[in-house]
């Protein structure tokens, strides 16, 4: 629905953009500045004077911001939006944007009619310009085309120029699906034991419907990301949301249990969509700095998903008067009232396809077929793009030091955190008589300690914005990439010994409360360390970020789902304290982690193929 309405603006907006000397013989303003049309020549200038206040804020953030202070360079803008970390193959365009988006006079481009001028569109210069390596051939062939672009950096039509309510708006509706998708990786567990009994089956086979959801939502993740890049992330959104209900309905409705682990694994890999996309979606209307503040937000958002499904779980499983295949309804019905919303409100924010659906309008309302979107330029074929990102993140994963480090790191983390939903049934429902209604409220002690997390996000950005102004000083154009690592600072040492807290208070003669606390702490360090893990590595690998942010949510999740089968086994052999104990003693590997990147992470990228270099 948005979309269609996205369309009718475009069309207005463009209708707006075709200015004639008749109608406005004088100054002509746009978004973009004034433009004098007189002479046969169209002068610009800045809409703006450069002293102005309003113009300084907007050259450091953009045209709308709640963000004050230093921004990491470069700064936002049109073509940097287009080629941002995110592509899987980057923006490649053929001829390149070399040129800051002018307006260009249409007596070039509208039939020889000199008398009107289309704003918001890019030519290269004349031959005069051109550069010395450049052929006759390819000098042709650059004229013959006219860009299409955002009407300067300011262009409402740029998501990142959006209202900050309807920034805020599209970040927690795309939240909300993922929340919908992990939200039903532990509800689902949470009718094990009751399925156990329904199929007659091992609880080995009985824990693979939530192992194999797991998997799916990761290896479903690098086909889907390259899609929404072609057709944008509406079309994706929605007819994935709509396969996620439909499989787990059959879900709902299997009589055996291999019926029922296959349809979990199709829903969570029509989930990986809405997982992975909401993260791309944060990124298409956010700039940098900006998501120092909505990424937080985001993964809180996120992680409240799996963290609160146990709780509406174990109240219908033991419940008497509904079925346990309530588990599989209202997550249907939850993913439903996400969906509605997303249909008729959630606006297409990748700005390649905005483009590109420009670029269409110019060319039916003009009749001249020389314009040209930069997505239109792209020398990849959606298969190489395909291929690219299936290959790519396990090429990341070997070869590159910092992905490995973090992708086992953030693994341990899911691995953990799903191993809880056997080993809550341990340390609370057996080592401290709960029912099986309040072991699934204790996780909500995680929770608290997510919710918490936002405290450190103002500290985080005033040492951000102290890294801006120094390395500014030290001639730097932006800062190292090791300024997104503050959160797991402060929060790596929490994971440990929330573990080996927990681990050995979860007995009777021991009060409830310390386990409690302590699961407060691993929420805590937990969410600190994702944000600041996918942000850094983001950071450090720009041109390859989707690849390497693959390559984490896939080794993450299959992670997840392996240790989901292992959990209740490791809990029966070892004992609720030695199997945290041990999970401890390997969070204990990792804890150097980002205070080694920090101080070191430089030399590291140095080393590196893909990651970004040092910038003098």
């Amino acid at each position: 629905m948005q979309s269609i309405l996205q369309h009718r603006r475009i069309r207005t907006k463009i209708e707006q953009q075709f200015v004639t000397k008749h109608e406005t013989p004088g100054d002509v303003w746009t978004h973009e500045g004034r433009y004098d049309y007189h002479e046969g020549e169209i002068y610009s200038y800045p809409r703006e004077p450069a002293d102005d206040w309003a113009a300084g804020r907007r050259r450091e953030h953009g045209h709308r911001t709640f963000i004050s202070g230093p921004s990491l360079q470069p700064r936002h803008t049109a073509r940097s939006h287009l080629e941002r970390e995110g592509d899987i193959e980057g923006a490649e365009m053929d001829p390149e944007i070399s040129t800051d988006p002018h307006t260009i006079n249409t007596e070039e481009t509208l039939g020889h009619t000199a008398d009107i001028m289309v704003t918001g569109v890019e030519r290269s210069r004349p031959a005069d310009y051109a550069t010395d390596s450049e052929t006759d051939v390819e000098s042709v062939k650059r004229n013959k085309v006219i860009i299409v672009t955002f009407e300067g950096d300011c262009d409402t039509m740029d998501p990142h120029n959006w209202t900050l309510s309807r920034r805020m708006f599209t970040t927690i509706l795309t939240s909300l699906t993922g929340f919908v998708i992990f939200w039903s990786s532990t509800i689902d567990a949470t009718a094990y034991t009751t399925t156990k009994k329904v199929y007659g089956t091992t609880p080995v086979v009985q824990s693979l419907p939530t192992a194999v959801f797991l998997i799916g939502t990761g290896l479903g993740a690098v086909v889907t990301a390259p899609i929404s890049e072609v057709f944008g992330r509406n079309p994706v959104y929605i007819p994935t949301m709509i396969g996620f209900m439909l499989f787990d309905m059959g879900a709902g409705l299997s009589r055996t249990a291999a019926q029922r682990i296959v349809c979990r694994g199709l829903a969570g890999f029509f989930g990986s969509a809405p997982a992975v996309l909401s993260a791309a979606s944060l990124v298409d209307v956010w700039s940098r700095i900006e998501r120092v503040y909505a990424f937080p937000i985001f993964a809180i958002i996120i992680f409240t998903g799996p963290l609160v499904g146990p709780i509406p779980g174990a109240f219908v499983v033991s419940a008497h008067s509904v079925s346990w295949r309530w588990v599989d309804w209202m997550t249907i019905i939850l993913a439903g009232l996400v969906l509605i919303p997303v249909v008729l409100f959630l606006p297409e924010t990748y700005s390649p396809i905005l483009l590109y659906w420009k670029a269409k309008e110019l060319r039916r309302m003009t009749g001249d077929d020389r314009y040209r979107s930069p997505l239109e330029f792209r020398k990849a074929t959606f298969t190489h793009r395909l291929s690219a990102s299936l290959y790519r993140p396990f090429q990341l994963f070997i070869t590159e030091p910092i992905i490995m480090i973090h992708a086992f790191s953030l693994s341990l983390l899911f691995m953990i955190l799903y191993a809880f939903i056997a080993g809550y049934v341990s340390i609370y429902e057996l080592a401290n008589q709960f029912s099986s209604t309040s072991t699934a409220i204790a996780f909500l002690g995680i929770e608290v300690g997510v919710l918490l997390s936002a405290l450190i996000i103002p500290v985080s950005m005033w040492l951000l914005r102290r890294d801006i102004y120094r390395s500014r000083e030290r001639g730097q154009q932006r800062p190292d990439p090791e300024i997104s690592l503050y959160m797991a600072i402060f929060g790596a040492p929490f994971v440990p010994i929330s573990l080996f807290w927990m681990g050995w208070t979860a007995r009777l003669e021991i009060s409830f409360w310390s386990p409690l606390v302590a699961s407060v702490f691993f929420g805590f360090g937990t969410i600190c360390l994702f944000v600041s893990g996918y942000q850094y590595v983001a950071d450090a690998f720009e041109a390859y970020a989707a690849s390497a942010l693959s390559s984490l949510q896939l080794m993450r999740l299959v992670a997840a789902g392996g240790m989901r089968i292992a959990a209740e086994p490791m809990y029966k052999r070892l004992g609720v304290g030695w199997t945290l104990t041990l999970l401890g003693g390997i969070s204990i590997l990792f804890l150097p982690v980002p205070y080694l990147l920090y101080w070191k992470g430089y030399k590291i990228r140095s080393y590196s193929r893909y990651a970004r270099r040092n910038e003098g």
